[in-house]
């Protein structure tokens, strides 16, 4: 998988470059999927196998808003203990993001995992379809590809923005990164 903190880009642009969505729905969508690897393999799942009902797009469509809704509230208490910020959230459009945002993750994860189960739960076996390359290849590159768009995203915050210390760059990385902006 390309490492979990390494899906952040994936929220962060939608969100900047998207009308509509909700940055905390695709910021905890893009992380929801790897929920399921430390299940598994507690399950006794080995690698590459920890990878089943939330990689796949029928169970990150059918679950993620489900997982999603029960981490809200715990998301909302850490950004009020954190930032001292009361989120404001549009359930219903909050809702929508998670499911694309675990979505966007399953299509990443496609592109160079040994293991897809992207059509769980039609069938559990591997659909490497989307793999571009050789897979060790193909991991090392969607990783390469991941950090660059994570350091662009969080330089991004810090250049296009008015970040004035510590707590306001957890604020936009954390929950809006326009909400000291007057663009939105």
């Amino acid at each position: 998988m390309v490492f979990t903190p390494l899906h952040y880009p994936q929220a962060y642009l939608l969100y900047r470059f998207s009308k509509g969505f909700s940055y905390p729905g695709l910021l905890i969508g893009s992380f929801l999927p790897d929920l399921e690897i430390p299940v598994l393999f507690l399950l006794g799942y080995q690698y590459p196998y920890t990878r089943l009902v939330l990689h796949s797009f029928l169970g990150a469509l059918a679950f993620s808003w489900i997982l999603g809704l029960a981490l809200l509230p715990l998301y909302k208490v850490l950004i009020h203990r954190i930032l001292g910020i009361k989120p404001l959230i549009n359930t219903v459009k909050y809702l929508v993001s998670v499911t694309v945002g675990a979505l966007l993750h399953v299509l990443v994860d496609g592109f160079h995992h040994i293991y897809n189960p992207l059509l769980w739960p039609l069938t559990s076996s591997n659909i490497d379809v989307l793999v571009f390359t050789s897979q060790p290849i193909a991991h090392i590159v969607m990783h390469i590809i991941f950090l660059v768009l994570t350091i662009l995203s969080l330089a991004m915050i810090l250049v296009e923005t008015k970040v004035w210390g510590i707590k306001d760059l957890l604020t936009k990385i954390l929950y809006d990164p326009c909400l000291l902006d007057s663009a939105r």
